[in-house]
């Protein structure tokens, strides 16, 4: 069984097909608020905020799916944590890109239209067109939110229960991420500001995804290394 190559290109197609539904579903609520109400800002900017759940249940299924399966398979731990990692290195700026499309194809939308493409919250870009800064906060994003899944499904998967003290730091893990493009963070019924007073350096906000990515990397090792795999109907 070959990892990560196949374990990655099955997983970027169900990303891609996900993304296809969602950029239909988002342009359909666009053209409602533009027709029965007023369109003034990126619908796209605020449907951002789903996909990131999505990044933190892959990390969660490369634990708890992944992990038994490939180890079965005669993976050493060490191996899938390696592989695991590369893995999570090139999905996220392919879930980044995915979104810098969206933000194009909604700016196609809006110039034909004639609606107005105003950002509604403070970003590392000025405009939706600006690819390279878009690109950079998504990947900082994903970064967080996928190691945050990967580190609080290796405590439930270790520790079941247990694992529910690994929620505060996880929730810091991504909270990082957040600070480091100096966002907000918006969970269930909660809403936590983090912007700064000037927009984050480029440089600052990549220094700051890749720590998380390393420091959510390591916290996930540091319970894996030698966790028994568990009967699946325990």
């Amino acid at each position: 069984m070959r990892f990560p190559s196949r374990l990655l290109a099955a997983n970027l197609f169900f990303a891609g097909m996900v993304w296809a539904a969602f950029y239909v579903v988002t342009t359909l609520i666009t053209v409602a608020i533009a027709v029965f109400g007023t369109l003034t800002h990126s619908v796209w900017e605020g449907a951002t905020q789903v996909p990131r759940w999505f990044a933190l249940f892959v990390g969660v299924a490369m634990i708890r799916e992944f992990l038994p399966l490939y180890i079965a398979h005669g993976q050493t731990r060490r191996q899938f944590g390696a592989q695991a990692a590369v893995t999570i290195a090139l999905y996220a700026p392919a879930l980044s890109a995915l979104l810098v499309l969206g933000y194009l194809l909604e700016t196609l939308l809006y110039n034909v239209a004639g609606w107005p493409q105003e950002l509604a919250r403070a970003h590392l870009f000025a405009s939706p067109t600006d690819v390279p800064l878009v690109f950079l906060e998504y990947l900082v994003e994903f970064l967080a939110w996928i190691v945050a899944g990967t580190f609080m499904a290796a405590a439930f998967y270790r520790w079941q229960g247990g694992g529910l003290l690994s929620i505060p730091p996880g929730v810091g893990l991504i909270l990082l991420g957040e600070a480091a493009i100096g966002t907000e963070l918006q969970l269930p019924f909660i809403q936590i500001p983090l912007d700064v007073t000037s927009t984050p350096a480029v440089l600052t906000a990549l220094a700051g995804g890749i720590g998380c990515f390393l420091l959510g990397l390591a916290m996930t090792w540091s319970i894996i290394r030698d966790v028994p795999l568990r009967n699946r109907l325990a």
